[in-house]
């Protein structure tokens, strides 16, 4: 499935996701004007990350339900 199939779920997973990559490559404050990550953001990642953002950054990457936790070993 591509990013715009994603349950609301995978969709917040991949935006927690999305931030620690920001922080790892050091372009957190650049891009999201973050200093670090914190818990919070990532417990917020879904209103912090918009939709749109997610969808460009991950365009032509196909998922599995593997790749989330939160429906890992789930059957289709």
């Amino acid at each position: 499935m591509d990013v715009t199939e994603l349950t609301r779920d995978q969709l917040a997973e991949l935006k927690q996701a999305y931030l620690i990559e920001l922080d790892d490559e050091g372009t957190l404050k650049e891009i999201a004007g973050m200093d670090c990550v914190s818990w919070g953001d990532l417990a917020n990642a879904d209103e912090i990350v918009p939709d749109d953002v997610v969808f460009h950054h991950y365009d032509g990457v196909l998922f599995s339900e593997d790749d989330f936790s939160c429906t890992a070993g789930m059957e289709g």
